[in-house]
């Protein structure tokens, strides 16, 4: 269960940074930036803590 919520969070954030990397125009602030880097990062940690001890 863990691992594919944590596939979820990776590819949802890769999915906003992509997103924003793409179709924004307008200077962004490192606010709206850390949306997407935080939801890749928890997906990332969740990935390693379910492959680390399975």
């Amino acid at each position: 269960m863990s691992i594919i919520l944590g596939l979820t969070l990776v590819a949802a954030g890769l999915f906003g940074f992509g997103y924003m990397q793409l179709h924004v125009v307008e200077p962004v602030s490192i606010k709206i930036w850390l949306i997407p880097i935080t939801i890749f990062a928890a997906g990332a940690a969740i990935l390693w803590d379910g492959f680390k001890n399975p």
